[in-house]
């Protein structure tokens, strides 16, 4: 039986998306969060959770269907919120934003950009041993 362990790396998030983007992510398996009849949202194994908010970010893609594919076909890059320890198709909140920004928008006017830019967060990453 394969048991699952967590490599957790701690950041200010206005560091994040910098950090992530060189870093390989590859290994780590997407998650199908939601299939509608036009549209599916993909979003990464991965995560970055702020303790302070008790939420939860992923890198998603927002998937239309093709007819002429007859399948899923990639649209846009989103980042996706969710609630601490949420399943994956529970989401709260979704755009085709950053990190910061989408948090931003959907805190609206809770917190300025710059507090969220400096909040902690762990990055995520789920391996199997």
């Amino acid at each position: 039986m394969k048991e699952m362990s967590e490599q957790r790396q701690i950041f200010r998030l206005g560091e994040a998306e910098e950090m992530i983007s060189e870093m390989d992510l590859t290994d780590v398996a997407d998650v199908i969060a939601e299939t509608e009849e036009d549209t599916q949202l993909i979003v990464s194994g991965w995560w970055v959770y702020l303790p302070q908010l008790q939420l939860q970010l992923h890198e998603g893609i927002l998937c239309n269907w093709d007819e002429e594919e007859g399948m899923f076909m990639p649209d846009v890059a989103v980042t996706v919120v969710y609630e601490a320890d949420a399943d994956r198709t529970g989401y709260i909140y979704f755009e085709s934003d950053g990190m910061v920004t989408t948090l931003y928008n959907w805190l609206n006017g809770r917190m300025s950009a710059s507090q969220i830019e400096e909040l902690e967060c762990e990055l995520i990453v789920p391996n199997e041993d």
